[in-house]
């Protein structure tokens, strides 16, 4: 399992990697990283129902929250690299598939696939072609080192919730606690979801802890009915403390029963 953080975005995300702290709907910030080409344009999306126009809507790769981040940390030639990638990520076919997938769902679906809910009712397609951005994003990412150094991203499943914090397990590495309250705010609390905390370094003595949504990027990934047979499956791994406390307990005594004749 390869688990990233959520690979579109929405304008207001971009500003506050440029400027935290600051209202993230302002103007001025997002008009900075574009006349400085710290940010690619986006894809538009056209909302249409029952043949009218409803509503657009403007998706950014999260490649340009990477592109903010190298700007505000003086890294401009790195942030105009990365926001051509991710002007060269949105126009190509993987990011043309999820517009137009995004385009035909119904109501404000879109909006809140880009902020990292599938919709109930969403095609089949919709979880394939986020997948397909989310494996040409990480490949882009890969190229830039230098990303490394600015934001630490642990990513993994939630495996236990509890009243004022989650448990964040990792593929590989400790586990997590995340306050309730940021799982909430990125919209995964709920045991088996996804889940990436990103720690942006403001400097050598404070950082911004940000918990975004994440997926799984592996190709050939399919939720599977649960085996406590199944070595390969993290969830047999990764055991809750309720799960301690039960193994722990007294064993019940083993009860055979054995039918018994009886000739009236």
């Amino acid at each position: 399992m390869t688990i990233a953080a959520w690979p579109v975005v929405d304008r207001h995300r971009v500003v506050h990697a440029y400027k935290p702290g600051e209202p993230s709907a302002a103007e001025g910030p997002f008009r900075t990283l574009r006349g400085h080409a710290w940010a690619s344009s986006g894809v538009r999306v056209t909302r249409r129902a029952g043949g009218h126009l409803v509503g657009q809507l403007t998706v950014f790769s999260s490649l340009n929250v990477e592109s903010a981040r190298l700007a505000r940390h003086g890294n401009l030639d790195a942030a105009v690299r990365v926001a051509r990638a991710a002007a060269t990520l949105e126009a190509g076919p993987e990011f043309t598939r999820l517009q137009r997938i995004l385009s035909d769902l119904p109501g404000h679906d879109a909006e809140r696939v880009v902020e990292g809910v599938m919709p109930e009712a969403a095609p089949a397609a919709l979880a394939g072609a986020l997948k397909a951005v989310a494996r040409r994003t990480e490949r882009l990412r890969a190229g830039e080192s230098i990303l490394a150094t600015l934001a630490e991203v642990i990513a993994g499943r939630i495996a236990e919730v509890h009243e004022g914090y989650v448990v964040l397990v990792r593929v590989t590495g400790p586990a997590t606690m995340v306050p309730r309250w940021m799982a909430v705010a990125a919209q995964r609390d709920k045991v088996g979801e996804l889940l990436a905390l990103v720690m942006d370094k403001l400097d050598n003595a404070s950082a911004v802890v940000e918990a975004v949504p994440a997926i799984d990027v592996d190709e050939d990934a399919v939720e599977r009915a649960f085996t406590p047979f199944g070595r390969g499956d993290v969830r047999v791994r990764d055991l809750t403390r309720a799960d301690e406390r039960l193994l722990a307990g007294e064993p019940q005594p083993l009860r055979i029963l054995v039918p018994v004749l009886i000739n009236g």
